[in-house]
C-alpha cells in the first residue's frame, strides 16, 4: 500500500510540474482535483480494469492526457466472471477505424496525438521532455505523411496545454505568474502568433476551444470567455458566467473538479442558443457519477453496479462488470473492458451493438496507457510495444 501511494503521489507530483501555471495555488488545486477524482472513481474503477491481474499480481496502467494513474487493485477487486473473455484484434473488428503511427518524429521527439480533424488528418504534438511540447505537426492517417506546422514557443517555466481545433487554426495557452497567453497558428502552417495575454490571477485555464472566429476558454474557477482569433480583448462569453466549458457551445456547472458529492455538468448551457439541460435525479439507490453532453452514468454505493442513461433520465442500461469508466462512454456507447486468461488485457466494448475488440494491451500496459476518449468523446489513443494506435470513434457504425 505504502508503493501505491508513493507512485501516486508522485504522479501527481509529475502533473503538477507539467502543468503551464506552476503558482503554488494552482498546483495545490489541481492535485486536489485529481486526488477528489481518483476517490470518486476509485471503488469502480478497481473493478473495471485500472489494473490488470496476472498470477495475483496487480499490474497499474497510467492514463492518457489529463488522466494519471490510479492506485492499484488487489487481485480480489477483480471479478473473476471477467477473466477469460477473449475477443479479435481492434484492427479486425473496424478496420475502417483503427490506424498505427509512428512513436517519434525525425528528430526523435515524442509524438501524442492531440485532435482529429475533418478531412483525415490528426494533429499531433511532439517534445523530448515530458508535457513540454516543442512542435506541431499534422499527420496524414491515410498516406502516413507527418508535416510540421509551426514550432511551439515555451515559457521558461511550464509548457503548452489544450490544444483546439477548428475554422482552420489550432490555438492553445500557456500562461506566467498572473497571466494566461493564448496561442494560434494555422493548419496549413506558418509562426505561431500570441493572440492575446488574459491576467487570471491564481486561477487556470480549464478547456479550450476555436469557434465562431474566437478561442474560447474557461477557468477552474468558473466563467467562459472568448477573444477574436485575430487579436483584440478578451470578453466574457454571455451565459457563460461561473460556467466551465465541457465541449463547445455546451458549458456546465460543477466543473471537472467538482465537490465530493456531486457529479459534474449535471447542469449544462448552450453558449450559442441558451438552452439548457439540467440532469436529471439518479434513480433510487444510485448516485450520479458523470455526465456529458448526452448521456450521464450511476453508480451503487461502492460502485458495485454502474448504469449509463440519457441526461433526462431515459434508456437506462447496466454496464456489466469488468469496464472502466473514469467518464461517460465515448460517442456514448465506448467502454474499455478487461479481457483475456493467461494474459489479462484490455478490450474496447460497444454498449449499443455489444460488439468487443481486443486493443492488444497485456501486461506491458504498466508501460503503455489506459485508452480514453478525447473530451469529443470521437478519438482514443494509446502506445504498446508494437507501436501507438489511433481509434475514430465516429467510424464505427
Amino acid at each position: 500500500m505504502a508503493d501505491i501511494e508513493e507512485r501516486l503521489s508522485r504522479t501527481l507530483g509529475n502533473v503538477a510540474e507539467r502543468a503551464p501555471r506552476l503558482n503554488a495555488s494552482a498546483a495545490e488545486r489541481l492535485e486536489t482535483g485529481y486526488r477528489r477524482r481518483r476517490n470518486r472513481f476509485q471503488a469502480l474503477l478497481a473493478a473495471a480494469a485500472v489494473t490488470v491481474v496476472t498470477g495475483g499480481v496487480a499490474v497499474g496502467l497510467r492514463g492518457v492526457g489529463d488522466e494519471i494513474a490510479l492506485p492499484a487493485a488487489g487481485p480480489s477487486d477483480v471479478p473473476s466472471a471477467v477473466i477469460g473473455v477473449t475477443a479479435e484484434p481492434v484492427g479486425k473488428v473496424w478496420p475502417q477505424a483503427v490506424w498505427k503511427m509512428p512513436v517519434k518524429d525525425p528528430e526523435g521527439r515524442e509524438l501524442r496525438p492531440v485532435a482529429l480533424t475533418d478531412d483525415g488528418k490528426l494533429l499531433v504534438k511532439a517534445w523530448r521532455e515530458v508535457e513540454r511540447p516543442e512542435v506541431l505537426y499534422l499527420y496524414d492517417l491515410a498516406g502516413g505523411d507527418l508535416r510540421k506546422i509551426a514550432d511551439v514557443p515555451l515559457p521558461k517555466r511550464g509548457g503548452a496545454a489544450h490544444f483546439g481545433v477548428g475554422e482552420g487554426l489550432v490555438a492553445w495557452w500557456t500562461a506566467t505568474k498572473t497571466s494566461v497567453h493564448l496561442w494560434a497558428v494555422p493548419l496549413t502552417g506558418g509562426e505561431a502568433r500570441r493572440v492575446a495575454e488574459h491576467k487570471i490571477g491564481d486561477d487556470m485555464v480549464d478547456n479550450l476551444a476555436v469557434a465562431k472566429g474566437a478561442i474560447v476558454f474557461s477557468v477552474a474557477k468558473g466563467g467562459v470567455f472568448s477573444v477574436p482569433v485575430n487579436g483584440g480583448r478578451v470578453t466574457p462569453v454571455e451565459r457563460g458566467t461561473g460556467l466551465n466549458l465541457l465541449s463547445w457551445p455546451w458549458a456546465g456547472s460543477p466543473g471537472a473538479w467538482s465537490p465530493p458529492d456531486k457529479a459534474p455538468f449535471t447542469h449544462l448551457v448552450n453558449l450559442e442558443t441558451g438552452q439548457t439541460s439540467d440532469a436529471a435525479p439518479a434513480s433510487q439507490g444510485t448516485q450520479l457519477l458523470a455526465c456529458g453532453v448526452q448521456s450521464c452514468l450511476e453508480t451503487t454505493p461502492g460502485g458495485a453496479r454502474a448504469f449509463t442513461r440519457q441526461r433526462d433520465g431515459a434508456q437506462q442500461q447496466e454496464v456489466p462488470t469488468g469496464f472502466q469508466i473514469p467518464e461517460p462512454p465515448g460517442q456514448s456507447r465506448f467502454y474499455v473492458r478487461l479481457i483475456g486468461s493467461d494474459a489479462p488485457g484490455l478490450g474496447l466494448y460497444d454498449l449499443k451493438t455489444d460488439t468487443l475488440a481486443d486493443l492488444g494491451i497485456r501486461e506491458e500496459a504498466s508501460q503503455g496507457e489506459v485508452p480514453v476518449a478525447d473530451r469529443a468523446g470521437r478519438m482514443m489513443t494509446y502506445q504498446i510495444k508494437s507501436g501507438r494506435y489511433v481509434i475514430d470513434l465516429s467510424k464505427i457504425p
